[in-house]
């Protein structure tokens, strides 16, 4: 298959998983939902290249909130979940590396930092500070789903099988 339409595939098939998790495996938190959504961004990032990767987050995310009923954070969450795909490389040949289990801090803050600012621009400070608890859960459960699946995508060898 040619590798271009192999990415095309892989990048929709990341981006339909990545709503999907948002949508259907999550808990309401008051303000906004914990999801681990953005345990699929972290693995697309490692995965594809940063190009694919960021647009599989985010219309993924952004697909998500249209499709749950969330219209206005649509924009702010595809901003925020393109850039949390930034600090991670798809260079290796392994998924999870030492630098992208660390790059889950930077891109947890991005998440945090991100939704702080969005809620604070669309609401209030008193509301946006009351959401941060439901972010930094979300960013700590997608981190530690993350290195589950990394590792056991790396002991299958994932993705020397998949970019054959």
């Amino acid at each position: 298959m040619n590798k271009s339409i192999k990415l095309m595939l892989i990048t929709a098939l990341f981006m339909a998983m990545t709503a999907t998790f948002i949508l259907f495996v999550r808990i309401p938190a008051g303000v906004g939902i914990i999801h681990v959504g953005d345990s699929l961004i972290y693995l697309a990032a490692c995965i594809l290249p940063a190009p694919y990767a960021l647009i599989a987050a985010a219309f993924g995310g952004a697909m998500a909130n249209a499709l749950g009923g969330h219209i206005i954070f649509i924009v702010p969450t595809f901003i925020i979940k393109a850039l949390i795909t930034l600090p991670y490389s798809a260079k290796s040949e392994k998924i999870l590396t030492k630098i992208n289990a660390f790059m889950t801090l930077p891109s947890g803050l991005i998440t945090i930092g991100g939704y702080f600012a969005a809620v604070w621009i669309l609401f209030d400070k008193a509301t946006a500070t009351a959401a941060i608890y439901g972010d930094v859960i979300q960013a700590a459960g997608s981190a530690v789903l993350f290195f589950a699946v990394a590792a056991a995508l790396d002991k299958v060898k994932f993705k020397q099988k998949v970019f054959l």
